[in-house]
Formats: C-alpha cells, structure tokens, sequence
C-alpha cells in the first residue's frame, strides 16, 4: 500500500511538471436552464375534468379501469394483456401523429377530441399523440395529465401506453383504437 501511494504521488509529480504553462481554455457555462419547480404544485386529474367539451364521456365511476401505477400505460377492462405488451412493443404500426407542443390546455383538448375522431374516421388502429414532458412549463405537465385523462375517459380509446425513447419517451403516447 505504500508503494502504491508513493506511485501516485510521483505520478502526479509528474503530471504537474508537465502542465506548467497550459493556459486553461475558456468555456461557457454549461446550461442555460430554470432552477426546478417545485414538486409541491402537482395538478390532480380532477383539474380536467369539469369541461363541457367532455360531457359525452363515461366517468371514473362508470368504468372500471386498469392502469398502471405511474400512469404511463392504461387498459380498459377487457384488453389482453398480450394487447397491451403488443402496443407497448411497437407491434401496431402508427397510422397517424398528433403534436400538442405549444398548445394551450382549451386547444389541445380540442385538437385530440378532433384527431381521436379523424382517426377513428379514416379506420386507422394505432395513433401517437405527443404532448411533451413538461419540463419547462411553470405549472408542471399540465398537457400530459390532460392527454392522459382524456384517453383514459374516452370511450373509443382502448388503451395507451408510453412511447419508447426513441420516439418520445414519457413525453409521447401510442394510443390503442377501437376498430371500426
């Protein structure tokens, strides 16, 4: 052990020698970001729900559902489990994508009420809806949890899941329709 801390203190003898006269580059610093909000101002799923846009869909109450602990993946009592590893391994092909970046909570809700209705129109399986992580907005995820309710309340909406992080991560949902 002492051989071993005489060769290090040698070494960084040496390296010292070796460095004297290196100006140090200058760097910028290395983020620009926010200080993290607050964990304390979460949004409950009860936020989203007293909207008239919404009335057609069946309550908490109605249906029973069976989700996942973190939210991240939701079927509706009836759907395989096999269905559900199908979709959350990419097995439906993505037959359209929604992006709800930049929306607010009343445009978005419209927007995936609309696209959910287009896609059930065109006979299309599986759709992608992207609502982002909510990492820079100032009230948290507002959008996700709004996305999430929605699917999960809506009656032609079998399942989702959260997309692989190739194609958004938490950020993203591959949605499950029902067919036509």
């Amino acid at each position: 052990m002492v051989k071993k801390q005489k060769h290090q203190l040698l070494d960084d003898q040496m390296f010292q020698q070796e460095m004297t006269g290196v100006v140090p580059l200058k760097t910028a610093p290395t983020t620009d970001s926010k200080a993290p909000r607050s964990i304390n101002a979460k949004l409950k799923p009860e936020d989203f729900s007293s909207s008239p846009d919404l009335s057609y869909l069946a309550s908490a109450d109605e249906q029973r559902h069976i989700d996942s602990e973190d939210g991240s993946s939701h079927r509706k009592n009836g759907i395989q489990k096999r269905t559900m590893q199908k979709l959350k391994r990419g097995h439906y092909k993505v037959g359209a994508e929604l992006d709800l970046h930049n929306m607010t909570m009343e445009t978005g809700r419209t927007a995936l009420l609309e696209f959910i209705s287009e896609a059930r129109s065109g006979s299309l399986e599986s759709v992608r809806v992207i609502h982002g992580k909510g990492l820079r907005s100032e009230n948290g995820p507002r959008l996700k949890l709004m996305t999430r309710q929605l699917l999960r309340d809506h009656p032609q909406v079998l399942a989702y899941t959260s997309c692989k992080p190739v194609d958004g991560g938490d950020g993203a949902v591959d949605v499950l329709l029902k067919s036509s």
